[in-house]
């Protein structure tokens, strides 16, 4: 989870700005989902009144701006325990408050929730007068990010103030968070080259071309073995051309007109040389080829990107579910009153069914991400083949969707989600255990 602030020092035009912002529905559906200490009409009147009390303070910000982007996709319950620990954080109970959601984000690759939220937070109080204690805000706010993985997702990364936030939680009473931060640092791999740069992602915002989603179709048609023809389709659409690097030969730049949208390997994350050398051997006839650039296409989601997105959902809310109990029984194992006879433990017996049930729902999705033919896949077919790929000695063949009834078999009790209720398994649209 990630958590991220702006202030606003009340100019003319940073309301509307902002309200804007937050109404937009091109992509997602916005909704406002709380408020605390504001009587009015819309939300722009709510910015509206925070600037007025500043106005009558002598405090220079008006409000902030607070972003939440869970990993997953959490419901309203979880959100809601988010604004509680945001609150508690900044001691901002009596200031005033408007939360919106913004759902069916339509997502590109694996990770990041299809919801995130945003919260106004006025910086002055209309019932004590004093403004927020906003001193180190970030490393704050990335506190709070760190105990909302712990109890809500099982899973995090490691904040840019990564010691200070440890101190934090040591002394104020949540040891085992801390104790979970310092073993990921100690496991967190070398960080990757980004997929695109910041100054790429605007370039093609500014022109309404879907970077993220174009990387992450082109990642997908290559995991999937696909041939030259459907690549030569991507590009064509996108109106993207494939060339050679000038410096490094071997690297291979995706262009649209002008604009650099992507290099091959960094997309892949895979290594220069061997992404080449595979490359024009699949599809030689791409490099150079000239592509004429289209209006952008305003649809949305099409239905194997929303049937993905709800698989996904269904599948990550039961793996969050494993993630949190196995850093409970980790960080905070029971104290029973008496040792267990003989050799049994029943706490490391569940962390290991724990382990091999994640392991499995992990797989699942990626494979449901990796390539478009499994998202037609029942779930328990999906979650099978994963098992099966973790069980068997030597790799499994390929299962395609359309040979399950000869090839898969459903998923019983024991197999699928070893840790896993009626109740959980419910949520994922023709899971049966």
């Amino acid at each position: 989870m990630i958590v991220k602030a702006y202030k606003y020092k009340g100019g003319p035009s940073d309301a509307r700005r902002l309200n804007e912002h937050l109404w937009k529905s091109e992509g997602q559906r916005p909704e406002l989902s709380e408020t605390n200490h504001l009587y009015v009409a819309d939300t722009l009147a709510g910015m509206r009144v925070m600037q007025s009390l500043q106005r009558g303070s002598r405090a220079q910000i008006a409000f902030w701006h607070i972003i939440v982007s869970p990993t997953t996709t959490v419901n309203e319950s979880d959100r809601t325990r988010v604004v509680n620990l945001i609150i508690s954080e900044l001691k901002a109970e009596a200031h005033p408050l408007m939360v919106l959601s913004h759902h069916e984000k339509p997502r590109a690759r694996r990770g990041g929730g299809a919801s995130h939220f945003h919260f106004v937070l006025g910086h002055v109080s209309p019932v004590t007068g004093l403004a927020l204690n906003m001193q180190n805000h970030v490393q704050r706010l990335q506190k709070v990010a760190a105990v909302a993985g712990f109890d809500i997702e099982g899973q995090t990364s490691i904040s840019s103030y990564h010691r200070s936030v440890v101190t934090y939680l040591s002394i104020e009473g949540r040891p085992d968070v801390a104790r979970w931060l310092m073993d990921l640092a100690r496991k967190t791999s070398p960080l990757q080259q980004p997929l695109m740069t910041d100054a790429m992602r605007r370039s093609a915002a500014a022109v309404g071309f879907k970077l993220p989603s174009f990387q992450a179709k082109l990642q997908r048609l290559w995991n999937s073995g696909a041939s030259e023809q459907p690549f030569d389709e991507l590009l064509s659409d996108a109106g993207v051309m494939m060339r050679q690097g000038d410096r490094s030969p071997d690297s291979i730049l995706l262009y649209r007109d002008d604009l650099l949208v992507g290099v091959l390997n960094r997309i892949l994350r895979q290594p220069r040389s061997p992404v080449y050398e595979e490359a024009t051997v699949r599809f030689p006839g791409l490099f150079g080829k000239q592509r004429i650039v289209g209006d952008i296409s305003k649809s949305g989601p099409t239905s194997i990107e929303k049937l993905r997105q709800k698989t996904t959902d269904g599948l990550e809310a039961m793996l969050r579910r494993m993630r949190t109990e196995t850093l409970m029984l980790t960080y905070n194992p029971p104290h029973p009153k008496e040792e267990p006879e003989g050799d049994e433990n029943p706490i490391a017996e569940r962390l290991k069914k724990l382990a091999e049930g994640e392991a499995i729902f992990d797989g699942a999705i990626d494979l449901l991400w990796r390539d478009d033919r499994w998202v037609s896949a029942p779930p328990e077919e999906l979650l099978d083949y994963s098992r099966r790929l973790l069980t068997a000695d030597k790799p499994s063949p390929l299962v395609r969707p359309a040979a399950r009834g000869r090839e898969t078999q459903s998923v019983q009790p024991e197999d699928s989600a070893v840790v896993l209720d009626e109740d959980e398994a419910s949520t994922v649209p023709g899971l049966r255990l």
